[in-house]
């Protein structure tokens, strides 16, 4: 039984500022600290928007808890068709002046909203990000304070209005395409006719930079106001078997764009975006899973495809491959991504590996596959001969101001070739 120990303040009838919506499915393990902790906000005109999307679990019955105790709740229900289709239906029925997206398993620092709105109307803001932390599933912080992940710091301006005009290149490269970071004006969705595909996975990326483009004022500020719940592998297994489909919400922002007109101005930020993405996704998946992408990506972009061919190259870089790079030499490793999750796994250490650099810094310490973790400023104390940036280079802003930031600051070490741009293998799209 979940116990409510005050009373909440009861908004129906009144002029409702914020509809959160959130989709569920089976989401019963994190649930109820998802829904206390919009409960607990400081800011509290608001309405909760719950689908159920066809759960199995208790997760129905925890949403009745909530919505006898407190009205602001409205629950709908769906047969199990995707976080797609329930968002949608969410925006359909919110009555709220701006629209604040959550995970089931996810949940707000209790200043989220009151912050996100003061800036939206500080501002007359149709969208607003701020960051977030990245929690385990005891809600251990394992990542705080990126620099790339919820928004890209290396070019984003805070507290400062913009829109695609001040970064037409790279309007698409500023954030994530994650949806519960951002505070959206209704009107920013309705006037443009902005929905999530039907599609059940990677739905958020045609979402996400649709609005972007077509919001005239965006506003960011780099608080970490969201604990995101990062299911590592089971998020990277999931992927790696649905990588077209993060294609197939490329295409769909693509016909937005043409509808809208924004294409012909706008196509060297969408190309840019697109084989960021085709990079991101092709780094989760094993040889048969590259080849199924190829084949289906083909079949899909019969006329385009080799306009991205480069981008398509899967370099296959093994252990033996990496200590190849390495020879005698004592390194680092720039990076403790997924990629380095899975070429280590169950390897024999290298003693010429001195550790993994990470400007995380709550992972400083803390060892990765058997590898102790150091932050940038221990670099020049170590003093290795080399650094091998292991970070994932899909994103090209990312990667090169990495690459000039190391430069500068570390120029008495020798940057070693990334082992995304050097691969054993021959070409294999043809």
């Amino acid at each position: 039984m979940i116990r409510f120990t005050k009373v909440f303040l009861k908004s129906r009838g009144m002029e409702v500022k914020i509809s959160i919506i959130i989709p569920i499915f089976n989401a019963q393990r994190h649930l109820e600290k998802c829904l206390w902790s919009i409960l607990n906000q400081s800011f509290q005109n608001f309405e909760v928007i719950c689908i159920d999307d066809g759960s199995n679990d208790n997760s129905f019955g925890i949403l009745n808890e909530f919505q006898k105790k407190d009205d602001r709740f409205y629950i709908y229900k769906q047969n199990h068709q995707g976080a797609s289709i329930a968002r949608n239906l969410g925006i359909k029925k919110a009555k709220g002046e701006y629209i604040q997206f959550l995970d089931s398993d996810d949940y707000f620092e209790k200043d989220l909203l009151n912050n996100m709105y003061d800036y939206a109307k500080k501002y007359n803001a149709d969208l607003v990000v701020c960051s977030s932390k990245k929690i385990d599933e005891n809600n251990n912080i394992i990542e705080s304070l990126s620099p790339t992940f919820p928004i890209n710091k290396q070019i984003t301006p805070f507290k400062k209005v913009f829109n695609k005009k001040d970064f037409k290149d790279d309007i698409f490269s500023l954030f994530s395409t994650v949806v519960w970071n951002k505070l959206i004006k209704k009107t920013l969705l309705i006037d443009n006719s902005i929905e999530f595909p039907p599609l059940k996975i990677y739905e958020d990326i045609s979402f996400v930079h649709s609005l972007v483009i077509c919001a005239d004022k965006i506003v960011a500020f780099d608080e970490e106001l969201i604990n995101y719940r990062c299911h590592t592998r089971s998020l990277s297994n999931n992927r790696n078997k649905n990588t077209i489909e993060a294609i197939k919400s490329c295409v769909y922002l693509k016909e937005f764009l043409k509808e809208k007109g924004y294409l012909p101005k706008y196509e060297k930020a969408y190309k840019k975006a697109f084989i960021n993405h085709i990079r991101a996704e092709l780094s989760y998946c094993n040889n048969d899973e590259y080849e199924q992408f190829l084949k289906d990506f083909k079949k899909l972009l019969p006329y385009d495809w080799q306009n991205y061919k480069s981008a398509l190259q899967k370099n296959e870089i093994t252990y033996e491959y990496l200590n190849h790079i390495i020879g005698n030499k004592k390194v680092m490793l720039w990076g403790a991504s997924l990629f380095l999750e899975q070429l280590l796994d169950k390897k024999e250490k290298n003693p010429n590996i001195l550790g993994i650099i990470d400007k995380n810094p709550t992972l400083k310490g803390k060892k990765f596959q058997d590898y102790l973790i150091y932050s940038p400023s221990d670099i020049n104390k170590i003093k290795p001969n080399g650094v091998i940036l292991t970070v994932y280079s899909n994103n090209e802003t990312i990667y090169q101001s990495l690459k000039k930031e190391f430069k500068i600051k570390y120029p008495n070490i020798e940057l070693l070739p990334n082992i995304f741009e050097r691969g054993p293998n021959a070409d294999r799209t043809n």
